[in-house]
């Protein structure tokens, strides 16, 4: 591989000295200026070089000027440069070497002492590329793997908040729907983007505690007695303690969803009875979105409400099972809402699917097919 060196000064004769001294040498090509100025149109015209020797004392522009005008380049792109300079006195090293120069070599030089130098540099040049590249598809490669990692993590929770919706919902839509009024939700109030992106996985875990209550008082289709009601509360204690345990900070904001989606802005609400600003925001959000979705949907154990009944209801609770200021949030984006409704609506059949199964009304090849 050829290395570029790039030589200036304002004198021909000690271009033509430094030309002599790498004449035999393949592996570099000599490139010439005779001041600051022809020295930047040289990096325009030919790009930044393998290595810089650099004259202090030029007309137009001298070596100093150079070395400030360069520094944004080299930070970017890095070549080392070496001063080959007349100027002998400390003053002027320690600002060439502080401006960012690698190497001072005064005149007259020892030929063989400029050779060595600038091969070390290449040497160093070159090592110092080999470890870009290295930790460039180091970087690439960790990159691939986190992605891989967290698109696996995502995988893992849709498929806990699905394991939940099989137990009283046969399509598992409710939650896909929930995450859909989450984001936007989410949005319009103006949570950072980032926030509102685990907002959207992190809901359709809010129910996985269902997982631990008993089929028949979950699926129950007449009204529940208070001892029923009270272990139909556990599921966000058990939803809880299932997601809970955990520094991944989706599965910790999944964790507070579901303790705190069934807590009232008045107080009333449970597991914990927290009142107004002391429910985490999130659930705030999903506490709105859950009731609407669960209103208006059918259920073995309740008929769907229109949406026009819903909304009524959801208006009539502000300040009382809701956040007034997410309610008028809600009511502005009630267009979005009833499309997300509309196109991923539930199946006919509201009898919870694996019963279908069961009855003979659906194969398990169509099971399949529909779970894809």
């Amino acid at each position: 591989m050829v290395r570029k060196v790039y030589v200036v000064d304002d004198v021909p004769t000690n271009i033509e000295l430094v030309e002599a001294v790498f004449k035999s040498d393949t592996k570099i090509s000599i490139k010439k200026a005779y001041n600051g100025k022809e020295l930047l149109e040289l990096f325009d015209a030919e790009g930044v070089p393998d290595l810089l020797i650099l004259d202090l004392m030029m007309p137009v522009m001298d070596g100093f000027e150079v070395l400030k005008k360069i520094k944004s380049l080299r930070e970017s792109k890095y070549f080392p440069i070496i001063v080959l300079s007349a100027l002998t006195d400390k003053q002027s090293i320690i600002k060439a070497l502080s401006l960012g120069s690698d190497d001072y070599i005064t005149k007259p030089f020892f030929v063989e002492e400029l050779k060595a130098r600038v091969n070390n540099m290449l040497k160093l040049k070159e090592r110092d590329e080999f470890l870009s590249a290295t930790l460039d598809v180091m970087e690439s490669n960790l990159f691939e793997k986190l992605k891989m990692l967290e698109q696996s993590q995502l995988e893992v929770i849709i498929r806990l908040g699905k394991a939940a919706e099989f137990r009283d919902d046969e399509t598992g839509k409710h939650i896909e729907r929930i995450a859909d009024y989450v984001q936007i939700i989410s949005e319009a109030i103006g949570i950072h983007k980032d926030l509102t992106l685990m907002m959207r996985y992190a809901a359709p875990m809010h129910d996985v505690g269902k997982i631990g209550i008993p089929d028949n008082i979950l699926l129950k289709p007449g009204k529940l007695t208070d001892d029923e009601f009270k272990i139909i509360q556990l599921h966000t204690v058990i939803g809880g303690k299932i997601l809970g345990g955990t520094t991944l900070p989706i599965m910790e904001l999944a964790t507070e969803i579901a303790l705190s989606h069934h807590e009232r802005w008045d107080g009333s609400g449970y597991p914990l009875k927290l009142a107004k600003s002391s429910i985490p925001q999130s659930g705030r959000i999903v506490a709105i979105v859950d009731v609407f979705d669960a209103l208006t949907s059918h259920r073995v154990y309740k008929t769907a409400w229109s949406i026009e009944k819903a909304v009524d209801f959801i208006k009539e609770q502000r300040e009382k099972m809701f956040d007034p200021q997410i309610v008028e949030v809600f009511i502005d984006l009630l267009d979005k809402i009833v499309a997300i409704k509309q196109n991923k609506s539930d199946s006919n059949n509201i009898k919870p699917i694996i019963q279908q199964i069961i009855d003979g009304d659906v194969s398990i090849e169509e099971f399949i097919e529909r779970s894809r």
